[in-house]
């Protein structure tokens, strides 16, 4: 048969067929929810006793290699054979994954706990370094109260010593003060001694002198009465 042969009208209808299979194709995954038999024996003739849950925890108690069955117990104790291909060393992909997110969310939740106690951390550094710039102005100042008070320790010991020296200038003052008063005392007596000494002295005088006149007087008197 040749392509010409075929009708347009079948050709269109083929397409169409095979556009309409290829839209309906979508992508699928095969669950890992499934179940394993725990049999009574290491066959598949055997009593069913319970089944077990993909990821479902076990103990391993004996294996036959020969019949590809172990003997395994559960849990809540029970018993069974169950094909030696589905135990596995480690748990599930699926568990695995559930712990690793706990464990993710666990972090993430640490992490969280963490950035917050930084921040709060953070937050004390902030008033701990605003009360270390308050204590170094507050020591800045005490030290300058502190700059002041020994200036004016040294202007009071200085006006102390000062002050005794002008003591010890004032008691000197002061003696000298009364070996002049002493001295003056004296000089005072010395004085009126003096003036006693001359007044007594000019009275003497002025007594002769008078004495003399008086003499004078009389001689002349005498010498005109001889004439």
């Amino acid at each position: 048969m040749h392509f010409n042969t075929i009708k347009p009208g079948i050709l269109l209808i083929i397409v169409i067929a095979t556009c309409n299979n290829s839209l309906g194709a979508t992508q699928s995954y095969i669950t890992d929810e499934f179940e394993v038999t725990l049999r009574s024996g290491a066959s598949t003739t055997n009593e069913i006793l319970l089944l077990l849950k993909s990821g479902q925890a076990v103990t391993l108690i004996e294996q036959d290699l020969d019949s590809g069955y172990s003997l395994v117990e559960t849990e809540s104790g029970n018993q069974g054979y169950i094909l030696s291909r589905y135990l596995v060393d480690l748990p599930s992909a699926k568990q695995r994954l559930e712990q690793l997110q706990l464990s993710t969310a666990g972090q993430v939740q640490e992490n969280l706990s963490l950035l917050a106690e930084v921040e709060s951390l953070q937050t004390s550094l902030s008033i701990q370094q605003s009360d270390n710039e308050n204590l170094t102005e507050a020591l800045l100042a005490s030290e300058e109260e502190l700059n002041r008070v020994r200036t004016a320790a040294e202007y009071a010991f200085e006006a102390i010593e000062a002050n005794k020296v002008l003591q010890a200038s004032l008691g000197q003052l002061q003696e000298q003060n009364s070996n002049l008063s002493e001295e003056n005392e004296a000089l005072k007596d010395s004085t009126e001694l003096d003036w006693f000494l001359r007044g007594g002295a000019v009275a003497l005088v002025a007594f002769l002198i008078g004495i003399l006149i008086t003499r004078i007087r009389w001689r002349k008197q005498q010498s005109w009465g001889a004439y």
